[in-house]
């Protein structure tokens, strides 16, 4: 956790320091930063809307790999107790 913390706060300080030190007007900087949010927002709430309709699908691919590695399983496990089996010299 207190690398987190490290990274939080250095990333805070050099936010800081970048306004502070800026070569344009701080009217200017609060307009760009208000972009970006609003962009940012923009996009989590696209990336948020896109996982919505993907994560069915996602599910249901994860669902029937499944089922078919359990098939596949059940198969090999018949097929092994199959040949482990005596067959009365009809081999």
């Amino acid at each position: 956790m207190g690398y987190i913390k490290g990274l939080v706060h250095g990333a805070v300080v050099g936010t800081l320091i970048g306004l502070w030190v800026a070569p344009q007007s701080g009217e200017r900087t609060r307009a760009q930063l208000r972009a970006f949010g609003k962009a940012a927002r923009d996009g989590i709430d696209t990336a948020q809307r896109t996982a919505q309709h993907v994560a069915p699908v996602v599910g249901g691919a994860a669902a029937l790999a499944r089922e078919q590695i359990e098939r596949r399983r059940h198969r090999e496990e018949a097929e092994a107790a199959f040949r482990a089996t005596p067959q009365n010299g009809h081999r």
